[in-house]
């Protein structure tokens, strides 16, 4: 029921596209337009901006003051600002963590972007093989990561996503119909 809902707020958002109906990190026009920004983002730019959030991936203690951080538990977030098709700030990490007593904590800056300009990547704890240096592989990383977000907002709402938006790899971090992990395994089965 969930996924015909959320086919609906989609619909009606574009049917009017002046109302408030659908969030914009779920508006897979939206997500096109941050990964756009993303892939003609200048590499020096992207290389001083983004290495946190690729250091904050693999080792997130590393950003917490935290003794008592279960490091297992992040959610790592790096937002960024996108107005006309252009990156126009990227603001610091964000990361959500549980402590071993089970409570639920956050550390970074919240950042305070329009929604219509917010665009966010965030993923859980990744351990990249060694293979996989940052100057190398991670603007393709990330450029894959949005592409997966449109993948899984198309699952969100039951749908099949378009071909260029069937690919492996981290999205969404929580889509209806997807409890178990696996709705992407499905999707790519049927390729």
């Amino acid at each position: 029921m969930c996924q015909v809902e959320e086919r609906a707020r989609y619909a009606a958002q574009q049917e009017f596209p002046e109302a408030d109906i659908l969030d914009p990190l779920w508006d897979p026009e939206h997500i096109e337009e941050g990964l756009e920004a993303l892939t003609n983002y200048p590499l020096a730019e992207f290389q001083e901006q983004f290495r946190d959030y690729y250091e904050a991936l693999q080792r997130p203690s590393e950003f917490v003051d935290d003794p008592d951080m279960d490091p297992e538990t992040s959610g790592i977030a790096k937002p960024f600002r996108v107005r006309d098709g252009q990156v126009v700030e990227v603001s610091d990490i964000e990361i959500v963590y549980e402590r071993t007593d089970g409570t639920a904590h956050s550390t970074g800056k919240t950042w305070e972007y329009p929604r219509e300009e917010l665009i966010v990547c965030s993923m859980p704890r990744i351990a990249f093989e060694d293979h996989i240096t940052f100057e190398e592989h991670f603007p393709d990383f990330l450029v894959n990561h949005l592409m997966a977000q449109i993948r899984d907002i198309y699952l969100n709402m039951g749908e099949q996503p378009p071909r260029e938006y069937r690919v492996q790899g981290h999205g969404k971090l929580d889509i209806y119909g997807d409890e178990d992990g696996s709705a992407e395994e499905l999707l790519l089965e049927g390729m």
